[in-house]
């Protein structure tokens, strides 16, 4: 359902996709709209934060082929550049484990930088339960 929404909206005016996907699940069932979320943080150590944003912003998108993904945010705090924190947003906290733990999941970490060193403990995953728009 995401994908024809997405090229709809695309087609007639510039919203975005995520915007339309939940207007129209909203309008399906108004009182049941639910969304989980995985924050995963990292602090690159050895000055390749831009090659592994040029990374994410080439990546082959494998994600987007997963059942109940909605949509992925890479985002980095202005006052530390090195962190990095990706935002995926799922229909159920089912859709995320069920990718978490797939092959596609495994494949989209191949584009990740050579050389790429992590802060010790920096990586975390937390997760999120939608409450409100």
């Amino acid at each position: 359902m995401q994908n024809g929404l997405c090229q709809q909206a695309q087609k007639r005016q510039k919203t975005d996709c995520f915007t339309h996907f939940f207007v129209a699940l909203a309008a399906e069932s108004p009182n049941t709209l639910t969304m989980f979320i995985a924050l995963s943080q990292f602090t690159v150590a050895n000055n390749m934060a831009a090659d592994v944003k040029s990374a994410f912003v080439e990546r082959p998108h494998l994600v987007e082929e997963a059942a109940g993904f909605i949509r992925l945010e890479v985002i980095s705090p202005v006052d530390n550049p090195d962190e990095i924190w990706l935002l995926t947003f799922w229909q159920d906290e089912k859709s995320f484990k069920t990718w978490h733990h797939s092959h596609l999941y495994h494949d989209s970490h191949k584009g990740i930088p050579k050389g790429l060193k992590l802060v010790p403990r920096s990586a975390r995953l937390r997760f999120f339960e939608h409450v409100s728009s």
